[in-house]
This record gives C-alpha cells, sequence and structure tokens, in this order.
C-alpha cells in the first residue's frame, strides 16, 4: 500500500515551506535576530532566540577540499577531520546516533599501506642483496621463505594456443625458477603472439601462476634487456592491490640475474633473449651451481576507519523502514595508487570527488532535520574508504546496524559538483518499478536535463553494495571531467548553482523514496551495470561468469569470495550466490581474482564448466555453462 500518493505528497504549504529552507540553506543563510521590542527599556533588553543552524555548502565543500585535510586520504589525520566535521553537523542539526551507538561513528579496521618489511632477503650463497636496490617483492607476492637450485624458464610462458612452453621437458619442481617480462618479441620488437600490445601470458600474476602450477617454489622476474629501455624495479604496491600468488615473487635487476646466467648457464641475458626472440622457441634450462635463497616478508598497517552516521526517526505505521541517502567522504590524500597524476606527491583535494557528494547529503540532511519526522526513518551516511574499493558501504551492508530487509531505498550522490550545461547522470533508475516516474516527476520545473549513467545498481560508488543486497538504489553523478584525480579538483572548480538544483532534485526523489510503497528490487538492467562483473573487461576474455567479487574482503582465505551474481549469468544458473567463496574452475585452481579471469581469458562460449565452492565451511560442486561476453 502506498504511503502517500505522489500526486499529494508536495502539499503547496509544506512543500513550499521545505523547498525555502533548503534553497536558503544552500545560499548559505542570512542570520536574523530578533529586534527588541520598543516597549522593552534598553537597560533590560530580552534574551535573543539562538538563530537555528544550517549547513553553509560553499564552506563544506571547502573545508572538506582544503589543504589542511590533505586530500582526505585513508587512515589520515585529514580523513578524521572530515569526520568530525561531519558528525559536528549531524549533532548541530539535532540528528540522532543510530540506536545502541554512543556517537556518529561506525568504526572498523582494514589496512591501509603494505609495503616490504626490512626482514625481506634474497642471496646467493654469501652474497646478499640489499632491498629495493638489487631486488624488490612484488604486492601480490606470497610471504615465505625459498632455498633452491635455480633454473631459467625464458619468458616463463606454458602456452598452447601460442604453441610455446617455456616449461617443457624442465624439472622445476621445487625451484627458484627466473623469468623475463613480457613475452617473445618479433623483429619489430612487439609481441609475437598479440596484434596489439601484449597477450594476457604476458600478465605478471599470470606467469606467477604458470611457475606455481609447474611446482616451482619461488618466481625471480627481470627486464628483458632488448626492446626495452631502462631496468627499473616496479613500485612495490603498483601492481594487483588485494591479490595474492601462491608462491613469492620477486624482481632482480639485470646485473644480478647476468651474474647468476653467466655463472650456471654462461650466457648472458641479452644472448638468451636474442635467442629466443630470433627462434621464437623456448632455451630453457637449469643453473648449475647456482642456488638462490630468500624470504618475502609483508609488512600490513592497520588503523582504524570509520562511517559516519546518523538518523531522522519516521513516525507513522512504517517508522520501522527507512530510507538510506548516503555518499562517500574520503579520497586519494597526496596521490598515488589511484591518482591520474602519476608520480605527483602532491594534495588530490577532491573538491568534486567527493566534498561535493558529502556536502549535498548535509543539505538534505538539513533539509529533513528542519522539517521534521518523515513516513520512513532517514539514514544519512558519510561512507569511507569508497576509492579503496567501496569499503564503507560494504562493511556497512556486510555489519548493518539497521536491518537491511527494512531499507526500502538508497539514494547515493557522488561527485555532483560540476554540473554542465544543466546536465546530470541518473544511475540505477531501472531497480525498482516507480523509479521513472519519480524522476519525470521531479525534474518538473527543475533546469536539470537528466542523462542515463546505466539502469542498473550495479556501478563505481557506494550504491552498489545496496545493490547487491536487492536495495532499490538511485545514483546522481555529473558526470566526468579532466581534475578527476588529480590534484587539481579544487573547490574553485564546484559550480554550487548546479549543485543547489542537484540538492533541490535529490530532494524530491528522497520524498518520493519515503513515500513509496515497497518494490523488490528489479536486476533486469544488472548486466548492463557500471562496473566489472568477472569476467572479464580488460583480460581479453571472451566469455563471462556473472559473479561479483567482494572487494571488501580482508582476509587471508584463498580463492574468490563473491557479494552475489549478474542476473541471468552463468553464475546465477549456476546456484552461486552472495557470500560463496570460489576455489576452483574446472581443473584451475583458484586463489585470486586473477587466477579466475586467467581461466576465464582461455575458456569458450558455450564451455560447460564445473566449479568449487566453499559455502558454509563446506566445498560444493556446481555446473556452469559460459556464455558470450557482450559489450
Amino acid at each position: 500500500m502506498r504511503l502517500i500518493n505522489p500526486s499529494q505528497r508536495r502539499r503547496a504549504s509544506s512543500y513550499a515551506a521545505g523547498a525555502s529552507l533548503l534553497l536558503a540553506t544552500l545560499a548559505c543563510n542570512f542570520v536574523h535576530g530578533n529586534a527588541a521590542s520598543v516597549d522593552t527599556p534598553a537597560t533590560n533588553p530580552s534574551p535573543e532566540k539562538p538563530a537555528p543552524f544550517h549547513v553553509d555548502v560553499k564552506q563544506t565543500v571547502e573545508y572538506l577540499a582544503s589543504d589542511e585535510l590533505e586530500g582526505r586520504g585513508v587512515g589520515s589525520a585529514g580523513l578524521d577531520k572530515a569526520a568530525d566535521r561531519v558528525a559536528e553537523d549531524f549533532q548541530k542539526l539535532g540528528l540522532k546516533p543510530l540506536s545502541g551507538f554512543k556517537d556518529y561513528f561506525q568504526p572498523f579496521t582494514m589496512a591501509t599501506s603494505v609495503t616490504p618489511d626490512p626482514k625481506t632477503a634474497l642471496a646467493l650463497g654469501d652474497k646478499s642483496y640489499p632491498l629495493k636496490t638489487d631486488f624488490i617483492p612484488l604486492s601480490f607476492s606470497a610471504e615465505g621463505a625459498f632455498d633452491a637450485p635455480a633454473v631459467f624458464v625464458g619468458y616463463g610462458i606454458a602456452s598452447k594456443e601460442h604453441d610455446y612452453d617455456d616449461f617443457a621437458g624442465t624439472d622445476v619442481k621445487g625451484k627458484v625458477v627466473i623469468a623475463m617480462r613480457f613475452e617473445p618479441h618479433n623483429e619489430a620488437g612487439t609481441s609475437r603472439f598479440a596484434k596489439e600490445v601484449w597477450s594476457n601470458e604476458a600478465h605478471l600474476i599470470h606467469k606467477a601462476k604458470v611457475a606455481a602450477d609447474h611446482g616451482a617454489a619461488a618466481l625471480v622476474l627481470i627486464n628483458p634487456p632488448t626492446y626495452h629501455v631502462g631496468d627499473m624495479l616496479m613500485s612495490f604496491g603498483s601492481q594487483f592491490p588485494g591479490d595474492k600468488a601462491s608462491i613469492p615473487v620477486i624482481q632482480i635487476r639485470q646485473p644480478v640475474a647476468d651474474a647468476w646466467l653467466q655463472q650456471g648457464a654462461h650466457k648472458s641475458l641479452k644472448a638468451l633473449q636474442e635467442e629466443i626472440d630470433k627462434s621464437g622457441k623456448p632455451a630453457s634450462q637449469a643453473l648449475e651451481g647456482v642456488k638462490v635463497a630468500g624470504s618475502v616478508v609483508i609488512h600490513r598497517d592497520e588503523k582504524q576507519v570509520k562511517n559516519v552516521v546518523a538518523v531522522l526517526p519516521g513516525k507513522g505505521e512504517h517508522a520501522d523502514e527507512y530510507v538510506v541517502i548516503g555518499s562517500h567522504y574520503d579520497h586519494l590524500g597526496w596521490g598515488g595508487f589511484g591518482s591520474l597524476s602519476p608520480g605527483a606527491h602532491a594534495i588530490h583535494h577532491g573538491a568534486d570527488d567527493n566534498a561535493s557528494g558529502t556536502s549535498t547529503m548535509l543539505a538534505l540532511a538539513d533539509h529533513y532535520a528542519h522539517a521534521g519526522p518523515q513516513a520512513r526513518t532517514l539514514v544519512f551516511i558519510a561512507f569511507t574508504a569508497e576509492e579503496e574499493g567501496l569499503i564503507g558501504s560494504q562493511h556497512f551492508v556486510s555489519h548493518p546496524p539497521v536491518p537491511l530487509e527494512k531499507v526500502a531505498a538508497m539514494l547515493n550522490l557522488d561527485m555532483v559538483g560540476r554540473v554542465r550545461n544543466n546536465q546530470v547522470y541518473i544511475g540505477g533508475a531501472g531497480t525498482a518499478p516507480s523509479f521513472d516516474a519519480f524522476l519525470k516527476e521531479a525534474n518538473v520545473g527543475s533546469p536539470l536535463v537528466l542523462k542515463s549513467f546505466g539502469r542498473g545498481g550495479y556501478g563505481p560508488s557506494d550504491h552498489m553494495s545496496f545493490a547487491m543486497k536487492k536495495v532499490p538504489v538511485m545514483f546522481l553523478f555529473s558526470g566526468m571531467h579532466m581534475d578527476y584525480h588529480r590534484p587539481t579538483d579544487t573547490a574553485d572548480k564546484i559550480n554550487y548553482d548546479g549543485m543547489k538544483d542537484v540538492a533541490a532534485f535529490a530532494t524530491k526523489i528522497a520524498d518520493d523514496m519515503v513515500a513509496m510503497s515497497r518494490e523488490k528490487y528489479v536486476d533486469a538492467a544488472d548486466t548492463t551495470g557500471g562496473m566489472m562483473a568477472t569476467g572479464g573487461h580488460g583480460t581479453g576474455s571472451r566469455v563471462t561468469l556473472g559473479v561479483v567479487p567482494d572487494y571488501s574482503e580482508t582476509d587471508t582465505t584463498k580463492g574468490v569470495r563473491i557479494t552475489g551474481t549478474v542476473p541471468g549469468s552463468p553464475a546465477e544458473k549456476a546456484g552461486l550466490k552472495d557470500g560463496d567463496v570460489l576455489v576452483h574452475f574446472g581443473k584451475d585452481k583458484i586463489d585470486t581474482l586473477y587466477d579466475l579471469t586467467d581461466s576465464l581469458s582461455k575458456a569458450k562460449p558455450g564451455d560447460s564448466v564445473k566449479l568449487g565452492v566453499i559455502r558454509d565451511k563446506k566445498t560444493v560442486e556446481l555446473d556452469a555453462t559460459l556464455v558470450e561476453r557482450k559489450g
């Protein structure tokens, strides 16, 4: 039963009052004092009533994007200051903490940095090599020690498709294998296997899997000296964050490799590369008398982070149901992984991403706090660690402080500060039957021009965490720009008039979400959503399985934990579900997400595959028939 008919919900007097209040908030209200009565003696003035608190949107953006907050990187003091500011605004507005919470914070612990521990070591006999000078582990390396004879395996490739196998006839079981990066080159210095760039065989995590599958104890990588300029060690942490190989993986400098090769094979690295590239055939061999010892130890810093949450309790028979209005308040700090200004050590201010969304969420909190209780309880959330992979919102739905089955809808605001030509992008309009009507009605009289960002609930922001739990979602976004994930995303570039229009529009949508009848999540459009559901964009895969990995999972369990499946996908039809851990794909062992994309890259549409899944601590075997990946 509909709580309030949408055609009735904007009663003239209440709507006019609410709209005036919201516009006043966004215009950074003037404070009006009460003049003293002419009959009151000057020596005994009547006490003035304090002016009500309102969120100053422009000042909030400027503060969140200021140098003082240093880009609001996860685990930083600047992000804590941002959280305190949001909580302070919630308190001043008279909003309540969640039931059972002592304050406005939902804290949890996550790894904020991963570095090679000084105990990481590499040696040949009595000679030890300095960490970060002669060698470095890669971020996806397994931890552990090795001490074994060395074997040179060319490019470390075993490919039936390309009729090339560096491991054929070579015993590497229990050995340390040494391999070059990339793959065999043609005379032009490009790949023998691929027409453009490199094939899947060149992926480093793929090389680690192939070496492990052949029984290697560790993989040592080298830059090929021919066709590639320089001999730089890769930056730790720049490859495949969050995924691990099953064996230690390190990179060494060319002089170290040459010393080993000339001792054991009596050939230089350059000569061996030229031999393989010219013939297109492997030149693998054991290195006599070369025994390599080492260990990889990874140091993980863990810090407490927090979502910032407040509620406006509802009234009436549906007060125990919820509408969530959210935005993320973190950004990239001083740069690093995720920055589109590589090498720049500078504050990434994140004015649009997402000081704009957080400030607009606070403007809606201001509007409803002054409007009073609604027909459903409103939950306002500033999510942390969105830039790390929707971690804050994933934590919220995985450890829900309110029953998710009672959440009627979720509205997400991410990057709403760069409205151009009055255009705003809408995601998730297809996740509830009524949403299209809400958009049409909300746009009456609005200057905004609505564009679709995909009708499904999958997308690169926090609404996806709710969509995976089958909560209808809507996402507002003003579009990409050249300052995205760069230090130049500053407060002076924000379109504050455009933000005001977005906030007024979002308020109408939230009004409808409060008033709507409960509707089941519609997943028909999720197959065309805006975030990869493995596999496998960027992997060369022709097929899809249709699982959505749990990017927030931080434990060390091997396998790929999933948060759900794409509707109509092979995974859904096979019976995979939220919480399953995929550990086998056919005969392939799955330890990481890259193992899964690797396996998919070798499959064809129509292939039937047995999937091994850990569910409730038991192994379950499911059958899936793969289909062609679209788009």
